[in-house]
């Protein structure tokens, strides 16, 4: 192999590593957006008609920043009431937790189900799957100031 090739494909393999050590995934992470998820979940939990709720943060250079947010309610509730009352609450925490408005919300509440045999109650069929939705109003007027950090 000849010594110019070799400068070739050296410098290439360089700009390469160089590019890819550019890319770590991990700097997208955004401390308040993971922030909003944890507090969303802390909150739905103390309401009365939660049985349960999670998130998940996924983040990354191709997917940007996502939010999964799972809630479980109570089957005997009014349900248009609480879903309502939940996108309220993530609302308020996403305007208060973080200052980025990239962050793509996605939504899911399941109605309280009973399994078979034992009573417990497991997760039901899906009742609602979307975003956040805009709510009502100026959401500086109605929660504060907006967070300055990610």
């Amino acid at each position: 192999m000849s010594a110019a090739l070799r400068s070739v494909l050296l410098g290439s393999l360089l700009a390469v590593v160089g590019l890819l050590a550019g890319c770590n995934v991990t700097d997208q992470y955004y401390e308040g957006v993971d922030s909003f998820g944890k507090q969303t979940v802390a909150d739905w939990k103390a309401m009365p008609e939660v049985v349960d709720a999670t998130y998940e943060y996924r983040h990354g250079l191709d997917q940007g920043q996502v939010m999964y947010l799972d809630v479980t309610i109570r089957g005997d509730v009014d349900k248009d009431k609480v879903i309502g009352q939940l996108q309220e609450v993530a609302r308020r925490n996403l305007w208060q937790k973080t200052s980025s408005n990239d962050v793509k919300v996605n939504f899911a509440v399941h109605s309280e189900g009973s399994a078979l045999g034992g009573g417990s109650a497991t997760p039901g069929p899906v009742i609602y799957q979307g975003g956040l939705g805009q709510g009502s109003g100026s959401p500086e007027e109605k929660y504060g100031p907006r967070a300055t950090t990610r």
